[in-house]
């Protein structure tokens, strides 16, 4: 007996002419979704990341909310447009975006950019077929940032990342809702985090208990803000810390803890969050828990795992920290152009419940 092969409709264009469109490729990084924006941001070859994303913040915000909002995206999706190689410079730009705002460095979504780059052939290889590893640099609105690529048979493998530093700020103690009192770890790995056990919720690091840890990051958060008095040493201003981090009670698979965060839009973290392990490292090392070359390896609410680790420290005139390197795994998932037909009332992208209202 013979299977016909299946058939399938070829479909013509659509009836409209989209004003506005953009090319992605998406990803997920040992869980967490990763959309590239190939074209269509109006961004020059070799312009700096922290400049366009300045220029995309005040004048294109559209390009956000297109790709990262709903009816194309959804609350924790994370984008990454690129910025092409100045032929002078020869590297690779990017400027991150989520629902919320526009932040310095994404570690998951980093490994997300490298994977699409080498598999979609827009940074060369030794050959098609390479086996070994490369370096390439990614120029973001944190600084560069050097990665390591593993390649198999031209299969990108794993993807290191290296930060230019993170610190930790210090230990605020916080009033909880039930009348108890917790001790929240605030660092800063490329985003501001704020680590506690999601035992002080009466909770645990669990995919079935994932939308109570995050109805109850929300009063931790606004807690924090509200008792935290310290300073970015960087600009001498309070931050505002978005990110709630659970600790979980336990790991497996040989990791050495499990964490899952949470932002101020009800967006969660499915891998263990490369930001946020740089930041969890830069705790560890000045809590003593952890030596400068040693292994730290980070679980994500899937199980996934992040291999991390203090490279050396860091010092400037205005705080101290580490250098932190992350390995993780991304693979491609779609190829395709996002379409905004200007009669959709929806078209410019929406969110519906689960944090922060985002307008």
């Amino acid at each position: 007996m013979t299977t016909e092969a299946p058939t399938f409709v070829k479909l013509r264009a659509p009836a409209f002419t989209a004003a506005r469109t953009l090319e992605v490729v998406d990803s997920h990084t040992c869980g967490q979704p990763t959309r590239v924006i190939l074209s269509g941001a109006g961004l020059p070859a070799g312009m700096d990341p922290d400049a366009a994303r300045r220029e995309l913040e005040a004048s294109r915000d559209w390009v956000r909310r297109v790709s990262v909002m709903e009816p194309r995206g959804h609350r924790s999706m994370f984008v990454a447009a690129l910025i092409a190689p100045d032929p002078e410079v020869g590297e690779w730009g990017v400027v991150y975006m989520d629902a919320m705002s526009y932040p310095d460095m994404c570690g998951h979504a980093t490994i997300g950019v490298a994977t699409t780059l080498v598999e979609m052939g827009l940074v060369p290889l030794p050959a098609p077929d390479h086996t070994g590893e490369i370096e390439i640099g990614l120029r973001t609105p944190a600084g560069r940032i050097a990665l390591q690529v593993t390649l198999e048979d031209g299969r990108c493998v794993s993807v290191a990342f290296r930060a230019p530093y993170a610190f930790y700020l210090g230990a605020v103690e916080i009033a909880l809702p039930d009348g108890g009192t917790a001790s929240v770890d605030v660092a800063y790995g490329g985003q501001w985090y704020a680590f506690l056990p999601a035992m002080a919720a009466g909770l645990d690091v669990e995919p079935d208990m994932i939308d109570r840890l995050i109805a109850a990051a929300g009063p931790v958060r606004a807690a924090l803000n509200a008792a935290l008095d310290r300073v970015d040493p960087r600009d001498g201003l309070k931050p505002q810390v978005g990110n709630i981090v659970w600790l979980g009670s336990h790991a497996t698979k040989g990791a050495s803890a499990r964490n899952v965060p949470v932002s101020r839009t009800g967006s969660f973290d499915r891998s263990p969050c490369g930001t946020a392990t740089c930041a969890r490292l830069a705790c560890l090392v000045a809590k003593g828990e952890l030596g400068v070359g040693e292994t730290f390896v980070n679980q994500g609410l899937m199980e996934t795992l992040y291999q991390g680790q203090a490279v050396s420290r860091y010092t400037d005139d205005r705080f101290d920290g580490i250098v932190p390197e992350v390995t993780g795994r991304a693979w491609l998932t779609a190829v395709s152009q996002l379409m905004v037909d200007e009669t959709d009332p929806l078209g410019d992208g929406y969110l519906v419940g689960g944090g922060e209202a985002v307008s």
